[in-house]
């Protein structure tokens, strides 16, 4: 009796170190006892947007948009055989509420699907980088590449308006020796744009003419004005979407009879019902790294018909949609790639392997093997059209100037 105590304790010891060991291969490869937001069930992903400042319409956008996304995943079987779940909190375009926000958020995510804006990025890139998460970034600022926590999605905003000046000399609307006005955002999205409309203007003999805006500045007579006295051909436009169509107002009541090329961020669908419409129609583009939802192809039609049926009215920000749809199937592919070790670490290193990222239609191909450059030098110009969804049309086919394709981007890696 006594040997087979002995034994059966042995063999009982034996199975229990066994369960252990085969509970912890099991966490070592799905990466559920050391990541946060991570169960044998969810992966829960951060969204911090801008719910309730200047942006907030184009927040609300993004919301929805990843919202779709992910039930499309998650009704397509998941990632990981987990579904996903977003865990979201509003920053109201303030640094410092970001900060509060992301500490009481960042112990139940396993990272950042999208967070919204270049000064909310700035004030929490060294806790990303010290957690070593990575985040989806709704911005498109060159001098966030180099980090490879941070995913900037297409073309950035410098080579966004490289690309659009080009597009405008090609057109014809300017030619060697004309002015051209920029109305440009203090802070890091204007600035980001002006450094590229320099680089254009001296490879292309144009003249900048800059007036630099505070996000909440409403009334642009003044900086329109000036424009005018300096005799612009052309208006490059970087800033919120009411500045934009006041810059557009102005131009046209003063007589100004020449084209307007806004940022990604500049349009919202609800100024199609203001009086700045008939401006915005006539003379206003907008230059994007993503495509547009009204635009006539089977993705953008698939994406709008999922929209209408589970938000209804048209959006704010067609971009917004588009980048927020396509960065959550990105994020969800980078996740795919790391099952066998759904860490953070684990996550960030996916990241690099993602290297032909494209959904056609809506998004030109991505590669995000090197975090120092863009994942894509393409932009498309788009223009205002009431009659079709979030009013506005692609002009053309996604292209990479021969400027935008020499230009080298800075870099604060």
């Amino acid at each position: 009796m006594h040997k087979s105590r002995t034994v059966g304790l042995a063999a009982a010891a034996l199975a229990f170190t066994l369960a252990v060991a085969g509970c912890s291969t099991k966490a070592e490869t799905a990466g559920t006892a050391a990541a946060p937001g991570v169960s044998d069930s969810t992966i829960k992903l951060g969204v911090l947007m801008d719910l309730s400042g200047p942006f907030a319409g184009t927040g609300k956008t993004i919301l929805d948009a990843s919202n779709v996304a992910v039930k499309e995943i998650n009704a397509a079987g998941g990632v990981c055989d987990r579904k996903l779940a977003l865990v979201t909190r509003d920053h109201g375009y303030d640094p410092q509420k970001a900060v509060a926000a992301y500490d009481e958020m960042d112990p139940q995510v396993l990272g950042y699907l999208n967070i919204l804006g270049s000064p909310v990025v700035t004030a929490l890139r060294d806790k990303i980088e010290a957690k070593d998460e990575l985040a989806g970034l709704t911005t498109f600022a060159s001098t966030l590449l180099g980090d490879e926590h941070l995913i900037v999605l297409g073309a950035t905003y410098d080579i966004q308006t490289i690309n659009g000046l080009d597009w405008l000399v090609r057109k014809g609307e300017l030619r060697s020796g004309d002015s051209v006005g920029h109305i440009y955002l203090q802070g890091e999205i204007g600035e980001n744009s002006l450094r590229g409309s320099k680089f254009a203007a001296g490879k292309l003999g144009l003249k900048i003419v800059g007036q630099q805006i505070e996000p909440a500045a409403t009334d642009l007579t003044s900086q329109v004005n000036a424009l005018k006295s300096a005799k612009v051909k052309a208006i490059v436009v970087d800033s919120t979407p009411k500045q934009a169509a006041s810059v557009a107002a102005v131009a046209q009541a003063a007589g100004m009879e020449v084209p307007i090329m806004g940022g990604v961020s500049t349009f919202a669908t609800s100024l199609l019902r203001t009086s700045a419409a008939p401006a915005l129609t006539k003379h206003y583009t907008r230059l994007s790294g993503l495509g547009a939802l009204g635009a006539d192809n089977a993705a953008a039609r698939k994406l709008a018909a999922a929209w209408r049926d589970q938000i209804g009215k048209a959006p704010e920000a067609s971009s917004g949609v588009v980048h927020a749809y396509a960065m959550t199937k990105l994020y969800a592919e980078i996740l795919g790639k790391s099952c066998e070790d759904l860490t953070r670490p684990g996550v960030l290193k996916a990241r690099s392997a993602v290297t032909d990222f494209t959904l056609p239609g809506l998004l030109p191909p991505q590669d995000f093997s090197d975090p120092a450059e863009p994942s894509s030098r393409e932009a498309q110009v788009l223009g205002v059209d009431k009659g079709v969804f979030a009013g506005v049309k692609a002009l053309g086919d996604f292209f990479a100037s021969d400027l935008a394709k020499e230009y080298k981007v800075p870099s604060a890696g």
